[in-house]
């Protein structure tokens, strides 16, 4: 890259160079062309008015050197000074200007032709001296070029070698960056102003590079430690079965603690996959309008047993006629995850609301309880995948799975969850869901 760039700076010098060299010469040799060639007419337009007012031939030191011819109307030479003959074309056009040519004895001669009151009057300029100007010219102007080439091509070198040097310096820094590595930064302090920003991108990249690295991490001990404990539960149930059982009851006890373990396995893997799928960017919804409040009771209705054997109440709040265009399967499961988070932490006697309600082109549905509430330091947590505020107390009631589940099912409908909660006092977690293109998620209200 840095060797393509010098050529290219090289080869851009030395066609600025050619352009500027050329155009200097060109408009001196046209300038002096245009000298001689009024000094040339100067002098006939002198010999056509004096020598017939005067009748005596002029001087060529009164032409300044100049030799010259004159021819009457019949093209007979009259006079012409010595040096003429080879100077001056034997046969020149009567109105010829700028004729440029070669004598024998080897003199550059500019000559020109110009009738004047029924006589010709040739007049022959000699050059060499300046012709042999311009050729000295066209030699330094040659060395010029050549060095003005070399000088560019050493510069460009030197420049593009320092100007590639910060972006040297960033790969030199990607190329460290690994897994043990993640830490690593791009000293922005020290790049040029064009590179900054690059530089700050990139490390805005490798900060989300690093999160998305320890979610990883975490993630994948977190599964490991929700996968152990039921295959280390199935194992020891078997092994004991295995060296104790006596009796066929037995066996159908260790058979039932078995397949209970393996049906929360089968749980945990079915909603480490949905979660999987929901990252997809490739995950379509399939959006069916459907009336709010009625979806709602339906739901209320499925989970009243739940709610009536744990003494709590369950109540929906929501308009009539809100209709509302969701992929029905992924907010059914999504309500009913909220549900049973509630019912888990509500006390008897309790409450558990579903509230429906539309602000501008924004659909909210919360469900709040009044149960224990979360301190306010795990709110920012309670959506990350197999986050429990209390392990100890939540042990058996599931893996911390299922907020993070509704989270990405609002978010792929392009909205966003929220929840507020205090110790004691119940939890409300809220899930917006904003209207967006040709299919709205509020169609009627």
């Amino acid at each position: 890259m840095g060797g393509r760039m010098a050529a290219w700076y090289a080869g851009s010098a030395a066609v600025l160079l050619v352009l500027g060299t050329t155009s200097l010469y060109l408009t001196i040799a046209a300038s002096l062309d245009a000298e001689v060639d009024a000094w040339l007419g100067y002098s006939t337009e002198y010999l056509g008015k004096d020598q017939p007012r005067t009748g005596k031939l002029p001087d060529k030191d009164e032409l300044g050197g100049d030799d010259f011819r004159i021819r009457d109307e019949d093209g007979h030479i009259l006079f012409e000074t010595p040096a003429a003959a080879d100077r001056i074309p034997s046969v020149l056009v009567p109105g010829a200007a700028g004729v440029e040519y070669r004598t024998a004895a080897g003199r550059w001669v500019r000559a020109l032709s110009r009738r004047v009151g029924g006589r010709t009057y040739e007049v022959a300029s000699d050059r060499t001296h300046e012709l042999g100007l311009l050729a000295l010219y066209r030699r330094y102007m040659l060395v010029v070029m050549i060095m003005g080439v070399a000088v560019s091509s050493v510069v460009g070198i030197v420049l593009i070698r320092r100007g590639l040097r910060p972006l040297k310096e960033i790969a030199a820094t990607a190329h460290r960056i690994g897994p043990k590595e993640l830490g690593e930064r791009i000293a922005v302090e020290e790049l040029p102003a064009e590179l900054a920003d690059l530089g700050r991108t990139f490390n805005v990249m490798l900060d989300r590079l690093q999160g998305s690295f320890g979610r990883l991490v975490r993630f994948s001990g977190d599964i490991a430690h929700e996968l152990r404990t039921p295959v280390h539960a199935i194992r020891n149930v078997s092994e004991v079965a295995l060296a104790t059982s006596r009796t066929r009851e037995e066996d159908r006890e260790a058979l039932a603690a078995c397949l209970e373990s393996a049906a929360g396995l089968s749980r945990l893997i079915e909603r480490l996959l949905f979660l999987a799928r929901a990252d997809d960017p490739r995950t379509v919804l399939e959006l069916e309008a459907f009336e709010m409040g009625g979806e709602l009771e339906a739901i209320r209705e499925f989970y009243e047993p739940s709610a009536t054997e744990a003494g709590v109440d369950l109540v929906v709040d929501a308009p009539d006629c809100l209709v509302c265009r969701l992929d029905r399967t992924l907010f059914q499961r999504a309500i009913g995850n909220l549900l049973t988070n509630a019912l888990t932490h509500t006390p008897a006697g309790g409450r558990v609301t579903v509230t429906a309600s539309v602000e501008g082109k924004t659909l909210f549905v919360s469900v709040s309880d009044t149960g224990i509430g979360v301190a306010e330091e795990h709110l920012p947590h309670l959506f990350d995948r197999f986050y429990r505020p209390d392990r100890a107390r939540t042990a058996g009631q599931g893996v911390g799975l299922g907020l993070s589940i509704v989270k990405s099912i609002v978010e792929l409908h392009r909205g966003r969850p929220s929840v507020a909660s205090r110790p004691g006092e119940g939890t409300v977690v809220t899930m917006h869901f904003p209207a967006y293109g040709d299919d709205e998620t509020v169609i009627s209200a």
